[in-house]
């Protein structure tokens, strides 16, 4: 469904890398899917207790990942399901992760969770910016996107400085696999690229670049990283982490990818989905 985008004669690299933004997304999204589906009596632990059946829920939110997934691999009815799981996600960050900070402000993961799906849900609703609006979006719209991004950045690549024996990238108090060289040098030169990257966000011209190279690092962190330990797990809890861990990081370079494309929107026509 995205060849022509990647295979259009004289398109900008860029703009080639930027099209993966919603295919990275749908196959992150398939996967967390298929997890509500299968421990769903876990995952509804993480429901508001105030919110009746909770298993229900849990299996309400993995149709909707679905129905999203499928929609942004079929480029149809995006101009619903991309402002809605913005709304989903936004959600999680309201009912979930926030009270969870306030409950816990001195625990470190607690600040993490809300930046990381705040950014899913930014990520999503730039999909409906860029993919089915048809005017251009204002310039206070691309500033408050370009703020947002520097700062989850800037804030992701000291947490990859300060805490090198976490996985690298999205941040997590997970251990990096031992099989992984120089594990800390990574994480510190991940930190390092991070905290340049946000800062060159700040900047109007260096904007898209620079979002474009964190979804770069996101997808290579993944690749190389995260993908290997699928074959090198054992065990069914190994592979449950291993596979979280490459939706997760996909899900950002993804989420990185549309946000580049929003801003990216000023300078050409918004293209139109069914």
């Amino acid at each position: 469904m995205y060849r022509g985008d990647l295979l259009e004669p004289g398109r900008r690299w860029q703009s080639r890398i930027l099209a993966l933004g919603p295919v990275f997304i749908a196959a992150a999204l398939a996967t967390f899917s298929g997890e509500h589906f299968t421990q769903a009596r876990e995952f509804s632990q993480l429901v508001p207790k105030w919110l009746p059946l909770r298993v229900p829920v849990t299996y309400f939110v993995g149709i909707c990942l679905l129905a999203a997934a499928l929609s942004f691999v079929a480029r149809c009815g995006m101009r619903w399901s991309a402002p809605l799981l913005s709304l989903l996600f936004a959600l999680f960050v309201l009912l979930i992760y926030l009270p969870s900070l306030i409950a816990h402000p001195r625990v470190r993961i607690a600040w993490i969770f809300p930046f990381r799906e705040g950014t899913f849900a930014v990520g999503a609703f730039c999909v409906a910016v860029y993919g089915s609006w048809s005017g251009k979006p204002s310039s206070r719209m691309a500033l408050g996107l370009r703020l947002w991004t520097a700062a989850v950045a800037i804030f992701f690549g000291l947490q990859n400085i300060l805490y090198p024996q976490f996985t690298p990238g999205v941040p997590d108090q997970t251990p990096t696999s031992a099989w992984v060289p120089l594990a800390h040098v990574i994480a510190v030169l991940t930190g390092g690229i991070l905290v340049a990257l946000g800062a060159a966000m700040l900047l109007r011209k260096t904007a898209v670049p620079a979002i474009t190279g964190v979804g770069i690092l996101m997808t290579a962190l993944t690749i190389g990283l995260f993908a290997p330990d699928l074959f090198l797990a054992r065990g069914v809890a190994e592979r449950v982490t291993a596979i979280n861990f490459v939706a997760d990081t996909l899900l950002f370079a993804g989420m990185m990818f549309a946000i580049a494309s929003a801003v990216e929107a000023y300078s050409r026509p918004a293209p139109v989905f069914r």
